[in-house]
């Protein structure tokens, strides 16, 4: 893989990672969504071939976690990660697979469903933090 090419990619994820400033334009995370399934494509051995791909797919659920961006832009995410869960089921073990999907529902109704009812963590959290006294 060319220097140029490795610069492109990275170059490419950061943009994705830190909204670009682009919201109405999901040409980008398209772009990095390819780049990074090209990349892998010339990968030596099935491990880095993974890897390569739960790349792209960490870097937009952080992404799609990240509130200092517009929520446009984090839910464009999603619906990319959405387009590459059947290719991580390929990748993944079947329990690795389940895990994952939970992983991102569960992180999907947190960040974006409106619903407190549906976020039982932090309702909990909310709850503990209203219980403790603050010290003079």
């Amino acid at each position: 893989m060319s220097f140029h090419y490795c610069f492109t990619f990275s170059t490419v994820e950061m943009s994705v990672r830190y909204g670009d400033c682009n919201t109405n334009n999901d040409d980008i995370i398209s772009c990095y969504v390819h780049l990074g399934l090209e990349r892998a494509k010339k990968l030596p051995n099935i491990l880095a071939v993974k890897h390569a791909h739960l790349r792209v797919l960490n870097t937009l659920i952080d992404t799609m976690c990240d509130h200092c961006l517009s929520s446009v832009w984090r839910k464009q995410c999603y619906r990319y990660i959405k387009r590459l869960l059947p290719l991580i089921y390929e990748i993944l073990a079947p329990y690795q697979y389940q895990q994952k999907v939970e992983e991102i529902n569960t992180l999907y109704a947190y960040y974006f469903e409106d619903d407190k009812d549906s976020h039982p963590l932090r309702n909990q959290t909310q709850a503990h933090l209203s219980q403790i006294k603050k010290q003079p």
